[in-house]
């Protein structure tokens, strides 16, 4: 079966495409074979595996605007082990220009379906917003991963999210949130430790047990081009998310 997991979260800031890269790394690395699809015309995850935008033949936006092409034209090998469909800064002019078209919020969905019996998982790093791409993005999920910074805005986004799931279910019925991943925790805060602690009070066993911490060379690495474990393997943040990626592979089954 494809895990396809869509990072999610309307706040920015908050380590989806950190989170998006690391963990599809490290299934990488493991054996699975892994996609990630850059939905954020940010294109965060697309420059965190050393693309340069501006050698892109194709990118996720071609993918929209072509679902019944499927996406094998767009897709890209990468040095991280990983298959990527690139983002382009292009795609911010695209969702007014899908407005009006029939079924907008399943293009993704659509094109997907050309490789879903292909990957073992599919990583889709949405953009920071509920827009249209989020919107593609959970209709085309069999699963939510939504990191929540530790910090209180980041926390009082969940409800909206949450209202955000249970629309979307219309069109993908068994939608739901499969792990929270608590983000830039800071050991020395009672604040981090407050929002960790509500979020396992209010979420329980969806949150997951592994922490991100706040850590410098997480930061660092996407200006590189190299996920944590190939920037700085031995560091916080990179076990960090191999314990993460440990949990993620027995919750979703190993090969």
């Amino acid at each position: 079966m494809t895990h396809v997991l869509a990072l999610t979260m309307q706040k920015g800031g908050v380590g989806k495409s950190t989170s998006t890269l690391n963990i599809a790394n490290n299934l990488a690395k493991r054996g699975y074979k892994v996609l990630i699809v850059d939905l954020d015309p940010q294109a965060n995850a697309t420059q965190g595996l050393g693309i340069d935008l501006n050698e892109l033949e194709y990118s996720v936006y071609e993918v929209l605007l072509n679902p019944e092409k499927g996406v094998s034209f767009a897709t890209m090998h990468t040095d991280a082990e990983i298959d990527l469909i690139p983002s382009t800064l292009a795609l911010a002019g695209a969702e007014s220009e899908l407005s009006g078209t029939v079924g907008r919020e399943l293009l993704l969905s659509e094109a997907l379906n050309e490789v879903r019996s292909t990957y073992d998982y599919i990583f889709i790093d949405s953009p920071p917003n509920l827009g249209l791409f989020t919107l593609n993005a959970m209709a085309a999920a069999t699963s939510l991963l939504v990191p929540v910074q530790a910090h209180v805005y980041a926390y009082k986004a969940l409800p909206q999210l949450e209202k955000t799931i249970g629309l979307v279910r219309k069109l993908n019925p068994t939608l739901a949130i499969g792990g929270i991943i608590v983000t830039q925790v800071d050991a020395r805060t009672k604040l981090s430790a407050t929002i960790t602690s509500r979020l396992r009070n209010e979420y329980k066993d969806v949150v997951f047990e592994t922490v991100i911490p706040f850590n410098v060379k997480l930061a660092e690495s996407p200006a590189a081009g190299l996920p944590i474990a190939m920037y700085d393997p031995t560091g916080a943040g990179a076990k960090a998310y191999k314990h993460l990626t440990d949990e993620i592979e027995a919750r979703y089954g190993k090969k």
